[in-house]
């Protein structure tokens, strides 16, 4: 079937020469003119485009020389695209001369300019730009301007014309093409915006070679390419591979050029690609986001990035128009309060005018396959409640993730009452800040941000999963153990990895218990390693808030600090308490945060050290958040960390009026483990308690069970057990 689609497209690759053809066409054009009135939303966006585009007119025009990486040259050109994208938008939709004027003349001035360029003075990418410190960023600028010469084609002349397209598209086409094949053949979010660039260079020059080029890859043998970019980065489920930070900013470019490619070819049904695998990778995308519409940060990631973001905006009017009118989509596009200048965005404000109230997207608790064939690990998210105080429990054990992956197998973030608790630090970057490291990646995202210390996972030796070495890591995955979340009271999850370390087995299982005893559900997390030989193993919780208290005596360092290593992301990690666990095995540790009490009960006894850390250390440009850790160390051959998370109470600080303080969970402990099961015990000080039973062999749902610890039997069937009791 695929080899079918691909004969069509050859055979396709026609060209219209009227204009506009690429996001828009003349018949979208005469739709927008007759009803432009008659949304709000379209109105509303419409009116604060052309404002904004009639305050850039009366300003001097600006084409400087390139000179930083993220300051006022950097800003000036991803500016002026941005301006001659949508004064070429206003132009098809007014007629009004003085945009495709304002757009000519950037035009010409840019035409003088790009070919006197070499290589960024600020470049430090291994595919460095002209106008930009990296390559990235000329490809997001000509995916701008190709729409904006689109727009004004017709009004320019023929000496303008050529001036343009050999000065500035032909050049940059040999620069993407050539000079930077490899990206445009990369599997990766740089390749899929040189893709988008290439192909809709090629559409504006009417040159058959360089969209087929962008289609297949430099060579033209499907092993690059836009195409391939559709089949490898997703998984069947939809999953992004590099992440959801970055699959926000891929779905821009992925659906740009798709409807470029649908306007261009519509013969072609880019959409119904590959099982529709666009309209999945950005449901999946939403699923990565908490209630809030923050993206949930793993790997390479910001904190607070949300589908408001520009690029949702557009990917979504665009899902809206092409995939069905789906309400809950509405939900968001009323949330964005901006729409597309295009026939999708009149549709989403059309469909927006006519309804009152629109059903909020539907959050799940789902599994999710990593992979181009969804068998290189998943992702696990488990949620509970409403969306004004939902709990989420995530737990990372993917593939890599390219060049933006993290070394943090087995990882778990963990959400409620609006807030992250257990947080990822995403990555070390201040985007666009000049000051910080010219807005690009700071040193500290690979000695710190990336190594597996950084995350909620266990770290052995003081060492990064696969030693911290990218191309290692990119031949593993972990594997999903078993997921199940048909009981939204008992959602549970287990995951393995036998690669990260060499000669040690690893096997987390989290789950969410919902009971009246408690306010919100407790989250469960029972992380198990095992080895033939002696390790070191590291396991931090990176709680948000404030510590209150803990049952154990420690020393706290608060004259000197120190460092707890000098590398693999330890050297960035003070040291400002240590204590060990009590003889009875129960620590707990207590902290809050707005409006909520959490504590921390875990089976730890005198073996296990109890470390009080803090990010920044070895910091001395302070280009690292200063958030607290507490830290498990346990030294041995084998150890079940079983902790139970207990949010608890409530906290005014209007009336200062403080309810349930204290915790209702006595004790954690491990009943036993071994190869073939692990069974803890939880108990309250309500006189209620619960055993939990975990298989730790080949999951199975039918297989039946039977083990001994401590001269008591445990019986059950399938891959686990709980069992409630007073």
């Amino acid at each position: 079937m695929k080899n079918i689609f691909l004969l069509i497209i050859a055979a396709s690759i026609c060209f219209a020469q009227s204009h506009p053809n690429i996001m828009l066409t003349k018949k979208e054009v005469r739709i927008i003119r007759r009803d432009l009135e008659k949304y709000p939303l379209f109105i509303k966006t419409y009116s604060k485009v052309k404002q904004q585009i009639d305050e850039a007119i009366k300003q001097p025009i600006e084409v400087p020389v390139p000179i930083d990486a993220a300051g006022n040259t950097h800003e000036r050109h991803k500016q002026n695209a941005i301006n001659m994208q949508q004064a070429g938008m206003l132009y098809q939709i007014t007629q009004d001369e003085k945009y495709a004027k304002y757009v000519r003349d950037l035009f010409l001035l840019y035409a003088d300019l790009y070919p006197t360029l070499k290589k960024h003075p600020a470049a430090t990418s291994n595919s460095p730009g002209r106008l930009f410190w990296q390559s990235l960023n000329e490809y997001v600028w000509a995916v701008n301007t190709t729409q904006a010469y689109d727009c004004i084609y017709e009004y320019l002349n023929a000496t303008e014309r050529k001036k343009i397209e050999e000065n500035i598209f032909r050049i940059m086409a040999e620069f993407f093409s050539v000079e930077h094949a490899k990206i445009l053949d990369l599997i990766h979010n740089h390749g899929t915006w040189s893709c988008a660039a290439v192909g809709m260079i090629g559409m504006a020059l009417n040159d058959k070679d360089l969209i087929e080029k962008s289609l297949y890859g430099t060579k033209k043998d499907k092993k690059g390419g836009f195409l391939k970019q559709l089949e490898t980065l997703f998984s069947p489920d939809g999953f992004y591979t590099e992440g959801n930070y970055y699959a926000r900013y891929a779905l821009m470019p992925f659906y740009a050029y798709a409807n470029a490619l649908n306007n261009h070819m519509p013969e072609l049904k880019i959409f119904n690609y590959h099982d529709s695998i666009l309209k999945k990778g950005l449901y999946t995308a939403l699923q990565m986001t908490y209630v809030n519409g923050e993206f949930i940060p793993i790997n390479d990631a910001a904190k607070g990035k949300d589908y408001l973001s520009p690029e949702m905006i557009s990917t979504i009017d665009i899902a809206y128009n092409q995939y069905g009118k789906d309400d809950t989509l509405l939900g968001i596009a009323d949330k964005q309060k901006s729409v597309v200048l295009g026939e999708a965005g009149l549709l989403v404000a059309q469909s927006l005018s006519q309804k009152k109230e629109f059903p909020k997207f539907k959050y799940i608790s789902a599994e999710y396959s990593d992979g181009a064939k969804g068998n290189e690990g998943g992702v696990g998210v488990l949620r509970f409640g409403k969306p004004e105080d939902q709990s989420l429990v995530l737990m990372k054990y993917t593939g890599h993730g390219l060049s933006h992956g993290h070394y943090d197998k087995l990882s778990m973030l963990y959400y409620d009452n609006g807030l992250e608790v257990l947080q990822d630090y995403g990555f070390a970057r201040f985007v666009n800040i000049e000051p910080k490291y010219g807005g690009r990646y700071l040193p500290e995202n690979k000695s710190f941000a990336m190594q597996t210390v950084a995350h909620n996972t266990v770290t052995v030796d003081e060492k990064s999963d696969f030693d911290g070495k990218e191309s290692v890591s990119e031949k593993y995955h972990s594997n999903k153990h078993f997921f199940d979340c048909k009981n939204s009271d008992f959602q549970i999850m287990s995951a393995k990895d036998t690669n990260a370390y060499k000669g040690v087995k690893m096997q987390r299982t989290v789950a969410l218990l919902n009971d009246k005893l408690f306010v919100q559900p407790l989250v469960i997390d029972i992380f198990k390693v095992n080895s033939n030989e002696e390790h070191q193993y590291d396991m931090p919780y990176y709680y948000m808030g404030h510590f209150l208290k803990t049952n154990i005596n420690y020393t706290p360092y608060t004259i000197e600090k120190k460092i707890l290593n000098k590398n693999n992301g330890y050297q960035h990690l003070w040291l400002e308490a240590e204590g060990k666990g009590n003889d009875d095995g129960i620590f707990h540790f207590s902290w809050m945060m707005p409006k909520r009490y959490y504590t921390l009960t875990c089976s730890a006894d005198s073996n296990t050290k109890i470390l009080f850390t803090r990010i920044g250390g070895s910091d001395p440009n302070f280009n690292l958040r200063n958030e607290p850790a507490v830290m498990f160390r346990y030294k041995g051959k084998s150890n079940v960390f079983a902790n139970v998370i207990e949010p608890h109470g409530s906290f005014d600080l209007v009336t200062e009026n403080s309810i349930d303080s204290e915790g209702k969970i006595k004790s954690v402990k491990v009943i036993g483990s071994n190869d073939e099961a692990t069974v803890i015990e939880i108990n309250t000080n309500k006189n209620v308690g619960w055993i939990l039973m975990i298989t730790n062999q080949e999951s199975s749902n039918n297989s039946k069970h039977s083990i001994e610890f401590s001269n008591k039997k445990f019986e059950w069937t399938g891959n686990y057990s709980l069992i409630k009791s007073n």
